[in-house]
């Protein structure tokens, strides 16, 4: 038995044992099939009015996953929108540090934001291709190392033919002892919430700017994580994601 008291071991055994499952049966079966539930008779149901159109609903319906890129260089520009998207401070962090509070671009169970973004990127005016760290209160990219960095990816990422062309790869880390300090086995459960809510940012921003994106959770753990350089007993990399200029045809 794991002791009460004990926060992380429960999640550390859940998350070494989860790596991907390559289930060939799944994979040959090239239908789409999708179950819904249903309570009780649709002549019960009350339907709803048509949601009115906005911009984010736009966004929305135009997102869809990209396994194809073209080889094209982007913009600083781009990239610094999708990391502050991501994971960026909403406010100055000059005048938030008395407070000792920043507030991100997402909810974070207790304010503890246990995420670290890293980025892989390959042509982008201004920056060498290589590996990234992103610095939230300087809104900057941190050099880790350059690199051939897709090159590098490729044993670590399952998904690495649909984005070998991509220009961005965004790792998001967690630092799992800064949630599970307070919340114990189930802040695991809500560094997983944090990091969905960082990657549907990112995919709307990529839509926004007129790029494809792919979120990705097929992949080597141990691989990317010692790609990254980071202490297997704390960190991890707990989701991914890819932006680029799409190859396929729209619809």
């Amino acid at each position: 038995m794991i002791p009460l008291e004990d926060p992380t071991t429960l999640s550390q055994l859940f998350h070494l044992n989860s790596e991907p499952w390559l289930n060939d049966d799944a994979y040959r079966n090239a239908a789409y099939h999708q179950d819904f539930k249903e309570i009780g008779s649709p002549a019960n149901a009350i339907a709803l009015p048509a949601p009115a159109p906005s911009a984010l609903s736009e966004l929305i319906r135009r997102r869809r996953s990209c396994r194809a890129y073209q080889p094209r260089r982007m913009p600083l520009a781009s990239v610094s929108a999708l990391a502050a998207a991501s994971y960026g401070a909403v406010e100055d962090a000059e005048a938030t540090k008395q407070a000792g509070f920043l507030r991100r671009s997402v909810p974070s169970a207790g304010g503890l934001f246990p995420l670290e973004v890293y980025a892989f990127v390959q042509r982008v005016d201004g920056l060498p291709d290589g590996l990234y760290h992103y610095d939230v209160r300087g809104h900057a990219l941190e050099l880790v190392r350059s690199c051939d960095a897709f090159a590098e990816l490729q044993p670590a990422l399952y998904t690495h033919p649909f984005v070998r062309d991509a220009n961005v790869v965004l790792c998001l880390a967690a630092v799992f002892p800064r949630t599970q300090k307070k919340y114990g086995p189930r802040g695991y459960r809500y560094i997983l919430l944090e990091a969905g809510h960082s990657v549907q940012n990112f995919c709307l921003c990529a839509t926004e700017l007129e790029l494809g994106s792919l979120c990705m959770g097929g992949f080597v753990d141990s691989r990317l994580n010692r790609l990254l350089g980071l202490d297997p007993k704390n960190e991890g990399v707990v989701y991914a994601a890819a932006a680029g200029y799409s190859a396929e045809q729209p619809g």
